[in-house]
């Protein structure tokens, strides 16, 4: 796999404005990161979040999200490759 669009599970809920979520993630190395994302990169029903998938390995891909973790670390973060989903869930492919 390498630069493509991906799903990444995640815990979703309500934002603090009508148009966006919070989003808590893990990384591969245990530690969670969050962010707020706007409503066009979220699957509310199965909890994902949409994502650049820049390289995969055998158990972590390194991804690129698209907002600034609240956690001030960078927006590259390597998570497990069970908690990516390649085809398009939120939209029924």
């Amino acid at each position: 796999m390498g630069l493509e669009i991906g799903w990444l599970r995640c815990k979703v809920s309500d934002g603090v404005f009508p148009t966006e979520y919070a989003v808590i993630c893990n990384s591969s190395d245990g530690n969670v990161f969050s962010f707020f994302a706007s409503e066009n990169y979220i699957d509310p029903i199965n909890n994902l979040v949409r994502v650049r998938i820049m390289e995969c390995q055998s158990e972590s891909c390194l991804i690129y999200i698209p907002f600034d973790p609240l956690e001030g670390i960078n927006r590259f973060v390597k998570v497990s490759t069970k908690d990516i989903i390649t085809r398009d869930v939120a939209h029924g492919a």
